[in-house]
């Protein structure tokens, strides 16, 4: 079999257009909040809530995948490995929700008088939030800087000890992005709604963050394949493994969706079911049924079916629409949490440009990491598999 060209991927003036892009929308939405940013703080916590789910479940996927050594990753290794490179883009992104704190958050305002809220004092204050932020930040950006390292390190000079320090590094680091974003998961989610609580909320989030991850990676690599080197080694059989990792996603979002809904259902409990009452009451609770349809039960149906999976453009579609539901389940989680909201055309507006704001400079970025490296890992020793068997029997 001829040998796979793996030279660096070229997307020219792409990035810095993405960029560019990216950077306008995000100053028009300022432009409009000027006079209240109420409604931009808002949606720019969704927005952001998307864009770290998708590098944090990059980086999660990363690490699974150097735990496993299964060869269906390794296509997408350079992929997620870009993804999780963009954490310092999702920093700096990050700032703007330490300023909207007192917006977004009832236990940042002064004056505050609320027994419950003034009980979680020690843990709620905005001191101690910014220092978790940093505190997340840090291990994040150093499970990623370590991992990229290493992995450039091996491409160079095909040692298998650095093949062996990243599956060790990624054991321990799975339970250090796990118990970090379960924190973070409250503080920037749950402590939105300071009385109520969930002990699987912190799950339910890391599970939705590899959903999107998933979703967006597999749109990747199909829009990737059209050339080499990923065009000789892309097959069906891989996509079908794709497809399958998510189809594993979807179902269990929804298990512990329903999990977290039936428990708290059937306690009936006034401290708790509130949170629900406010998401299945009014429009909220169409949108809850629209979610429940678009991001489990048709997804589950198509990827139940081989053939769909191993086609590149059903495949794709499912790719995408998960992709775009895992937006709005972020709003639904997010806005009702301020009550009676008003749904003002600046809202919307804001809701759908931001995170396409956000998400040009996070894609302009990400191309740019993109090319740095080739495509396919040069000297991983599992490699020569892919490229052996990169043609199937018809």
């Amino acid at each position: 079999m001829t040998a796979v060209v793996n030279d660096l991927p070229n997307f020219e003036r792409l990035p810095a257009r993405c960029a560019l892009a990216g950077a306008a929308l995000l100053i028009v939405c300022l432009a409009c909040a000027i006079h209240d940013f109420n409604d931009f703080y808002r949606a720019y916590l969704i927005a952001f809530l998307f864009w770290i789910g998708v590098t944090l479940g990059c980086l999660a996927l990363l690490m699974l995948q150097h735990l496993t050594g299964g060869r269906w990753a390794l296509i997408i290794r350079r992929i997620l490995e870009a993804g999780t490179r963009a954490l310092p883009v999702m920093a700096v992104a990050a700032l703007p929700i330490l300023g909207g704190m007192p917006s977004l958050y009832t236990w940042a305002q002064r004056g505050q008088a609320d027994p419950i809220i003034l009980a979680k004092r020690a843990y709620l204050n905005p001191t101690f939030f910014t220092g978790r932020m940093v505190f997340y930040f840090a291990c994040w950006l150093a499970l990623a800087h370590f991992l990229n390292k290493w992995s450039r390190e091996e491409d160079r000079e095909g040692n298998l000890p650095l093949w062996m320090r990243m599956e060790s590094l990624s054991g321990g680091g799975l339970v250090l992005l796990g118990f970090t974003l379960n924190f973070a998961a409250v503080d920037w989610v749950m402590s939105l709604e300071p009385r109520w609580y969930s002990t699987i909320y912190g799950l339910l989030l890391m599970t939705g963050m590899s959903l999107a991850a998933m979703a967006f990676v597999i749109v990747m690599l199909i829009w990737l394949s059209a050339k080499e080197p990923l065009a000789s080694v892309v097959t069906p059989s891989y996509l079908q493994d794709l497809g399958s990792i998510l189809l594993m996603f979807v179902m269990l979002w929804a298990y512990l969706e329903f999990s977290q809904y039936l428990i708290i259902w059937g306690e009936n409990l006034s401290g708790e079911i509130p949170w629900y009452l406010r998401r299945l009451q009014g429009g909220w609770g169409t949108v809850g049924l629209a979610l429940l349809f678009l991001n489990f039960a048709l997804p589950f149906f198509l990827l139940l079916f081989r053939h769909i999976k191993r086609r590149m453009k059903s495949l794709l579609f499912v790719a995408l629409l998960v992709l775009v539901t895992r937006l709005g389940d972020m709003c639904w989680m997010v806005l009702p949490a301020f009550g009676d909201l008003r749904v003002s055309w600046r809202l919307v507006a804001m809701v759908v440009l931001l995170p396409l704001g956000m998400g040009g400079v996070w894609f302009g970025y990400f191309t740019w990491q993109l090319q740095r490296l080739p495509l396919l890992p040069a000297n991983d020793p599992r490699m020569k598999g892919i490229t052996e068997h990169a043609v199937e029997p018809g």
